[in-house]
């Protein structure tokens, strides 16, 4: 059940960073505190809720702990994001450059660890 629930919040993943991300939250995500940022972990956070709740038949959740993986999840979001973000403004990056696909990929990864962490914590 474990693999599922990986599963699932990979697909909320990339339905939460592709999809529902949209370009006046890219441009404040590098801005601490601007509502891009925390409207886009709120994304997550929501997503990672449902998920969670479509798994509690298998898991058996409490819902006040569904809640706070939740909120953690969106708040290691959002700080993954912020420095991520801040890495390519403050060097300038595109994605014409090497490094900053090597950021976009450390932050992919670093989203995925907190994924298995969820998991590991149900």
């Amino acid at each position: 059940m474990e693999l599922w629930l990986l599963f699932g919040l990979m697909v909320k993943h990339i339905l939460a960073d592709y999809f529902l991300q949209y370009s006046w939250m890219i441009k404040e995500k590098g801005n601490y505190g601007k509502w891009g940022g925390i409207a886009h972990s709120g994304v997550h956070a929501i997503g990672t809720l449902i998920i969670l709740s479509l798994f509690d038949n298998w898991i058996n959740i409490p819902l006040l702990f569904a809640v706070f993986l939740s909120v953690a999840d969106g708040v290691a979001h959002y700080h993954i994001d912020y420095v991520k973000s801040n890495f390519w403004k403050h060097r300038n990056l595109t994605d014409r450059d090497q490094a900053y696909w090597m950021a976009h990929g450390t932050d992919q990864f670093a989203h995925f660890l907190t994924y298995m962490v969820i998991v590991l914590c149900v």
